[in-house]
């Protein structure tokens, strides 16, 4: 989304909640945003969550400090209990930890008092907007069993979707073919809405196994070409996982837990990914001693890119916060990767990996 010229669909005016237990922040952000949202405030946690038991809210701004908790406490609440509403801190109390600890927990963005008001609307207005293509998204998932079903319908399904995803900017009424889709930089904003509209776990631990395959693609010296396909395979891997209905507990990377990495590779050449970034999808469940699925390919017969995300996923998995699993640190991870060298991943690739993340600065 480019930062200043983000619209918002005319259909409906979205609603924000204020929640600010200051009179005057309040005023100085209904004053902002009134023109472009439907405004409702709180001044404190507990009003804040009846509101939004009430009324159907898009997005909050929340103080950090309130009278009766902490600003943190309450995104977690409300992400718990209305997942899909978006969350933009405003604090006036910010350290580099907090914005980073808020952004884990779900928040969309994280702003200072004395606020800009040009910052403040925009990511406002690209948040509230981005709400809107996730709505439209889990509408259209909602609706179309076919999406998970047999060919040709499958494949026919996704591009109807693809092409009903893209009709609000898409204004000559053209019908978006595979190559089409493929080729343009929309592709990767529909992979990543698709993985968020689901949950957020899925398109942030996207995010992360692209970059630690890309510092693997870097170190390898692999082509431009190579890289951009990694990348788009990397952050696309957990397509299936797309599938599970709403209150269903997601499942994550362990052979033997229902993963479809068929339907994940359907999805992926539906939408025209290129078949190597496919590939990445479908076999980045495969070990190296011959053990994985789908097909029980062994050493360097599964793909080079597939072997490069097969690590990068299992030390994101080992590593990153999430419902009902504790992480591992960085050193018990890389020894726990070590460890499966040779059996489950590559034994020269598992050497450059762990090289590589020893390398990287610590997390602040």
């Amino acid at each position: 989304m480019s930062s200043s010229t983000a619209t918002l669909s005319a259909e409906t005016k979205p609603t924000v909640l204020i929640v600010d237990d200051e009179a005057a922040p309040r005023a100085a952000l209904t004053q902002t945003l009134r023109q472009n949202f439907n405004i409702l405030t709180a001044d404190n946690a507990r009003t804040a969550m009846a509101v939004l038991n009430d009324h159907g809210v898009d997005l909050v701004t929340l103080d950090l400090r309130l009278p009766d908790g902490s600003g943190a406490d309450l995104l977690t609440e409300i992400k718990r209990a209305h997942a899909e509403v978006e969350v933009i801190m405003v604090t006036a109390f910010g350290s580099l930890q907090s914005a980073m600890d808020c952004i884990r927990h779900g928040a969309a963005g994280f702003l200072l008092k004395p606020f800009n008001t040009s910052e403040l609307l925009t990511i406002s207005l690209q948040t509230a907007q981005k709400k809107q293509r996730l709505d439209r998204l889990r509408t259209l998932l909602a609706e179309d069993s076919a999406l998970w079903g047999p060919e040709p319908g499958c494949s026919a399904a996704w591009r109807k979707l693809a092409t009903a995803y893209a009709a609000p900017h898409n204004t000559d009424g053209a019908v978006l073919q595979p190559a089409q889709i493929g080729e343009t930089a929309s592709l990767i904003q529909l992979l990543s809405d698709l993985l968020e509209a689901r949950d957020r776990y899925l398109v942030n631990h996207g995010n992360r196994v692209s970059f630690y395959a890309s510092l693997t693609a870097n170190r390898l010296q692999l082509s431009l070409p190579e890289q951009n396909i990694l990348s788009l395979g990397a952050l696309a891997h957990d397509l299936d996982l797309i599938q599970a209905a709403d209150g269903q507990a997601l499942q994550h990377e362990s052979p033997g837990n229902g993963h479809r990495t068929d339907l994940g590779a359907r999805i992926g050449r539906a939408l025209g990914l290129p078949i190597d970034a496919v590939q990445i999808i479908a076999l980045h469940h495969e070990r190296w001693d011959g053990t994985g699925h789908p097909f029980g390919l062994q050493g360097e017969r599964i793909p080079l890119l597939a072997r490069i995300v097969s690590l990068a996923q299992t030390f994101d998995e080992l590593t990153a916060e999430r419902p009902g699993a504790s992480p591992l640190t960085v050193k018990a991870a890389i020894d726990e990767i070590e460890r499966q060298g040779g059996t489950a991943f590559d034994p020269d690739l598992t050497e450059l990996f762990c090289k590589i993340i020893r390398e990287q600065p610590p997390q602040a």
